[in-house]
């Protein structure tokens, strides 16, 4: 699953590896920021890519403030 989350990018996949969901966060220049661990649910997986792009915005924004 690849998904557009405000300007970045997310991508679900399974891992056999991990044996579970795992998302990687991309930059809105297709640089890789984050890759989690394995979760049991690909709906959960993307929440938490969700939550850890609201993180990035939010250390921009108070970054942008000074």
């Amino acid at each position: 699953m690849v998904e557009q989350y405000k300007g970045y990018e997310i991508k679900v996949y399974w891992s056999d590896i991990e044996m579970g969901y795992v998302f990687c966060v991309f930059s809105k220049d297709g640089e890789g920021l984050k890759e989690s661990g394995a979760y049991f649910y690909e709906e959960n997986a993307l929440l938490g890519a969700r939550e850890t792009i609201d993180r990035l915005v939010e250390k921009e924004e108070m970054a942008a403030e000074g």
